[in-house]
């Protein structure tokens, strides 16, 4: 083993290479400037405190809580070009032939004093349709995943950008010293790929 290798095998140029990266980020975190500030807000603020659950992948809207009974009359008729419009395909989409409507398979009821409607595979989010907020009026280009998801952190499509923590902690600091603004988990695969 030569002087320039340690005894885990790294060579010195790996080991600070590799570390450095993690010490420039350990330091901007303990940055004193990204703490809250100490004035007092505005307005009393209700929460403290915010747990944002991002889960990629679940059923369509249109199986939960985007009720379109208009789609059980069109069943099987080839999706108009006024609604596709000029979206591009997918890969996944390319080969079709045709792209036929078809509504819900789930029933729907209206739930709560707002009359929200929710699909019947939601029963105990229905027991607080009234709490809830919906909003219908959102349009995204992104049509595959991964990329929607990368978007709806960021604003952008392409990776690389501050997502949704980053900038609160940029807006708002940290309450403590000793701890991040925030801690971004990610899921690994279960099982083989």
């Amino acid at each position: 083993m030569t002087a320039e290798t340690f005894q885990t095998g790294l060579s010195r140029r790996h080991f600070l290479s590799h570390t450095s990266i993690g010490a420039a980020a350990l330091a901007s975190l303990l940055n004193p400037r990204l703490f809250a500030d100490t004035h007092a807000p505005h307005f009393a603020p209700k929460a403290r405190r915010i747990i944002w659950l991002t889960q990629a992948g679940a059923p369509s809207q249109l199986e939960l809580f985007d009720y379109k009974p208009g789609l059980a009359s069109q069943f099987d008729k080839d999706l108009p070009d006024s609604i596709r419009g000029e979206q591009r395909l997918t890969g996944m989409t390319s080969g079709q032939k045709r792209f036929p409507v078809a509504p819900s398979l789930y029933k729907f009821q209206q739930h709560g004093e707002s009359g929200m409607w929710l699909s019947e595979l939601l029963p105990h989010t229905a027991k607080f349709a009234d709490e809830l907020c919906v909003i219908r009026s959102l349009h995204t280009e992104a049509i595959n995943h991964d990329p929607a998801m990368t978007l709806l952190q960021t604003g952008h499509q392409i990776g690389g950008r501050p997502a949704f923590g980053s900038w609160v902690a940029y807006g708002l600091g940290s309450e403590n010293a000793d701890l991040p603004a925030f801690v971004a988990m990610i899921s690994r695969p279960s099982g083989p790929t």
